[in-house]
């Protein structure tokens, strides 16, 4: 019909500004979409951890962060720009969910900034804390021919930078790793991968059957170890310097020594029928050089007696910077031997290799765990939260120096 009216083919405005307000929305729907998903994506990819920001002021810098970036078996994080730096070296790794964590002098030591030359990671700080872990396999390289996704494990840190195990996940290395009995508690296992290894090592390598052992510092995290394992290799008497005799008599300490009323080289009518075989020195300070070289009667003559001691200690830390590194050198690492040696009247003086882990090592600690010939003591206050309160008081009771037993922060309970 000519009269009826013609369709326009145009669009009018209204139509137009309907179709650009349901693109707008479309778009702004899609981009909401897309930020969820990178923002999901970002959260599956960062963690919770414990970080080290500055040196010395604990409280300063030691925070715990929502966002730092999760570990990943194909590549290592840089951990002050979270991006992906470089391929892991070729050996076996394991990431894992952390339940517990055990922390160590180590820790701070690497803090103080006073070691940076050797145990600093190569990115600097910030800097994930912590030594030791307890925890779950999440993922293993295709290859891997002993662990399994679930497995429980325990593992240390990979020497000599004592960093990377005080967050929810953890990249760790497989030979410093073992599988863990459902039996220990979470916070109990992490404590033993360096610790109580040390400890071994110690008394497997120095303590003779049916010798006499004089530890100084024996209630510490090392020290409780100590006090068990050389009973347990065969130490027939052991003495030991603390303030804490309820605690180490129960591992098997026979003669406490308060070492704020008692200096032990002084006790030669106690010990002079009987000296010792064997000083096990985890405080440094003023023993060597009152006690170990001071001709004591506590002791036997010449060379009849090994006094092993720590690098560091209790009372002496490590200090590699500047002009210290040249007097630690020489004065520790090669004086003290050397004056020992062509002194007569010195023991042999030796230093332990504490973190030397073999084959077993590990197996062979949990079981005596499991089967109960070792106990685990950890500080009073242990295990601390997770949370940046709580990893700083944890710090803090390291740096003090004077936790009875290891000090430990719980990351995730265990099912």
């Amino acid at each position: 019909d000519s009269s009826a009216p013609k369709r326009s083919n145009k669009t009018s405005t209204y139509d137009k500004n309907l179709m650009t307000t349901s693109n707008n929305k479309i778009t702004t729907i899609a981009n909401s979409h897309y930020q969820q998903q990178q923002q999901q994506k970002q959260q599956q990819n960062n963690m919770k951890a414990a970080i080290a920001t500055g040196t010395e002021n604990i409280d300063q810098y030691t925070h715990v962060k929502e966002d730092w970036p999760k570990p990943t078996l194909a590549t290592a994080v840089d951990g002050k720009t979270g991006k992906l730096v470089s391929k892991l070296p070729n050996e076996r790794h394991l990431i894992v969910k952390v339940l517990a964590c055990a922390l160590a002098p180590g820790d701070c030591r690497l803090f103080s900034g006073k070691t940076d030359l050797v145990q600093l990671p190569k990115w600097g700080r910030p800097y994930v804390i912590g030594s030791d872990l307890c925890g779950i396999v999440e993922e293993i390289s295709s290859d891997e021919p002993y662990f399994q996704v679930g497995d429980k494990i325990i593992a240390r840190f990979d020497e000599p930078q004592p960093h990377g195990m005080c967050a929810e996940y953890a990249c760790v290395k497989a030979r410093f790793s073992e599988k863990c009995p459902a039996s220990i508690p979470a916070t109990q296992a992490c404590t033993l991968p360096a610790s109580a290894a040390a400890a071994r090592l110690i008394a497997q390598t120095l303590v003779k059957p049916d010798s006499r052992v004089l530890l100084l510092g024996a209630s510490g995290g090392l020290g409780t170890f100590v006090c068990q394992y050389a009973k347990l290799y065969g130490a027939s008497y052991l003495a030991a310097t603390t303030t804490q005799t309820e605690l180490v008599q129960s591992l098997g300490v026979d003669r406490v020594i308060d070492y704020r009323t008692e200096n032990w080289w002084e006790l030669e009518s106690e010990f002079q029928d009987q000296p010792f075989d064997l000083v096990v020195d985890l405080v440094n300070g003023q023993n060597w050089q009152k006690g170990g070289c001071s001709k004591t009667k506590v002791l036997k003559k010449g060379k009849g007696t090994t006094y092993t001691q720590l690098i560091s200690g209790v009372q002496t830390e490590i200090n590699m910077t500047g002009l210290n590194m040249i007097s630690f050198i020489l004065g520790t690492m090669l004086g003290r031997p050397l004056y020992a040696k062509l002194n007569p009247w010195c023991p042999r003086l030796t230093f332990p290799q504490g973190l030397d882990l073999k084959p077993g090592d590990l197996k062979a600690i949990l079981e005596d765990v499991a089967e109960k010939r070792i106990r685990v003591v950890l500080d009073p206050a242990s295990p601390f939260g997770f949370d940046t309160a709580s990893v700083r008081a944890a710090m803090m009771k390291q740096k003090s120096k004077h936790a009875h037993g290891k000090v430990v922060i719980e990351i995730a309970k265990e099912n």
